[in-house]
């Protein structure tokens, strides 16, 4: 597996990554990776050299693929490892640019998305297959506990945001919304990929510190270890992102349990179909159903339970374990 790696890289894909890998390992798969550089400074040669570190006794070599993790290199990445010779797997995070998609499905025998829009999106379809992106339940500790942890009072209703931190992630939506929903407190937790914080994120803690003095609380970056309190302390979870092919941090706020409000955007209303989730189209329409998630006990508690059905659905081991292994062994 061609993958970021390392429980200090902060990057969603070597979450993912290391997700599957334990799943696969659960099933009796033997996982070889080859650690993709995901910070710092990155060159072909670099990229020859993780492909010249794949063993040549393994059946297929599976890549985990996102654009930004090549830095533009995708298509010498791509060249190269076409010419190993071993049968390639690749599971394409994001699609939409036609010429990185066509060196990956050009080198592999099977291409991995996670949900319908991106097989649509797809400019070649002919060696795509759909396997949703994995998650693991979790039963939560109480919510009253989690806030106690945090230095929360365990009374306040929180609206919470648990993901990283970057521009078309739709924070100021969300900020903006919470105007209107006095009763409740707003918990925005994340940072960036490599500081503790960037010019924008500062930004966005002025504006919230004028828009809700006192009702904002901004943890930053969350370390595996402490996501089950952050996630166990939200009364509602909402993703306000402009643009999305699939969101990891939304996959496991579902497996938490969680009533998620998010974007209206074709990844979402798939799951909204399903009644996972709930979705929103302005500021007005997810400040109204914040309110009515807040007040509505029965109706979260619906939404709440959806979630965890679709999170069994997807869950690594054994489900999405078997799909790949059923995929490697097409492929082989």
């Amino acid at each position: 597996m061609v993958a970021p790696w390392g429980r200090w890289v902060r990057c969603g894909i070597r979450s993912y990554s290391e997700s599957l890998a334990k799943a696969l390992a659960l099933k009796g798969v033997d996982v070889y990776v080859a650690r993709l550089p995901r910070f710092g400074i990155l060159a072909e040669g670099v990229l020859q050299n993780l492909v010249d570190s794949i063993p040549r006794d393994v059946d297929l070599v599976h890549v985990q693929y996102e654009y930004g993790l090549f830095k533009n290199l995708d298509v010498p990445f791509f060249r190269a490892l076409s010419k190993v010779g071993l049968p390639v797997v690749t599971t394409l995070h994001s699609v939409g640019d036609w010429e990185k998609d066509e060196a990956a499905i050009s080198t592999s025998s099977k291409v991995i998305v996670h949900n319908r829009f991106c097989y649509r999106r797809l400019n070649r379809r002919e060696k795509a297959v759909i396997i949703p992106h994995g998650c693991t339940p979790v039963e939560t500790d109480p919510p009253e506990e989690c806030k106690r942890r945090l230095g929360i009072d365990p009374r306040i209703p929180i609206v919470g945001y648990l993901g990283f931190i970057s521009r078309y992630k739709g924070l100021e939506t969300l900020i903006e919304a919470m105007r209107g929903v006095k009763e409740a407190a707003l918990l925005i937790a994340g940072g960036y990929h490599v500081e503790p914080g960037t010019r924008y994120i500062d930004r966005l803690k002025e504006v919230s510190l004028k828009l809700l003095p006192g009702r904002c609380l901004w943890l930053g970056y969350v370390p595996d270890e402490r996501l089950s309190t952050v996630y166990g302390s939200f009364t509602i979870e909402v993703y306000p992102s402009r643009l999305c092919t699939e969101s990891g941090a939304l996959i496991t706020a579902l497996a938490h349990g969680k009533a998620v409000i998010a974007s209206d955007l074709p990844p979402m209303r798939e799951k909204a179909k399903m009644g996972a989730l709930m979705t929103f189209r302005s500021v007005s329409d997810l400040r109204g159903k914040i309110r009515k998630l807040l007040s509505d006990d029965a109706l979260r508690s619906r939404l709440e339970e959806a979630a965890r059905r679709y999170a069994e659905s997807v869950k690594w081991y054994p489900n999405i374990a078997e799909k790949h292994i059923a995929l490697y062994r097409e492929v082989l």
